[in-house]
């Protein structure tokens, strides 16, 4: 539920940005928040106290996010006034999610043996980021369990490559014959 809730402000939050032409300063801001809030575990637990009244908290937010863009600002501050003070938590997750299906971007977690370097991650975002047809971010996971190759997965889409994934189709096949 509360991720429902949390998406609908975003998406209203993102809409009036998008309008008003602010998207980069909105995009600045939240991320700030979801900073903040991942920094400052008091003023998550604090968001998600119902035994603190809805002013108390409008004036704790407004104190600490005063150089907001007046659009995330009020977003906020109107979650609040609605009792939904605790959805705050997930608004920046929901509204970088519109903004990157907005921009055509997509997050690839690269799952592999070792930390790749930087060429590497480039190659890996322009061969998945054509076949996806999107413009990727890269996320590396190292797995001391991958023996070699690459996991990538865009979405709900996986690609892969990786030996033991490789060696068990064989497996298959060979069992096959």
């Amino acid at each position: 539920m509360r991720d429902h809730v949390a998406g609908r402000y975003a998406k209203a939050l993102f809409d009036l940005a998008l309008e008003h032409h602010v998207l980069e300063q909105a995009e600045a801001d939240v991320r700030t928040l979801g900073e903040v809030l991942h920094a400052t575990p008091e003023l998550a637990s604090v968001l998600d106290n119902p035994s603190i009244s809805a002013e108390e908290l409008k004036q704790v937010l407004h104190t600490s996010f005063t150089g907001f863009n007046t659009i995330v600002l009020n977003t906020i501050l109107v979650m609040v006034e609605n009792d939904r003070a605790a959805e705050v938590l997930s608004l920046p997750e929901h509204f970088i999610a519109l903004l990157n299906e907005h921009r055509n971007v997509a997050t690839a977690i690269v799952t592999s043996a070792y930390k790749l370097s930087d060429e590497e991650i480039t190659n890996v975002k322009e061969t998945f980021g054509q076949k996806s047809g999107k413009t990727l971010e890269v996320e590396n996971v190292v797995d001391t369990n991958v023996i070699g190759g690459l996991r990538v997965q865009i979405g709900y889409t996986t690609y892969d490559g990786t030996i033991e994934t490789k060696l068990t189709r064989l497996e298959r096949e060979l069992l096959k014959a």
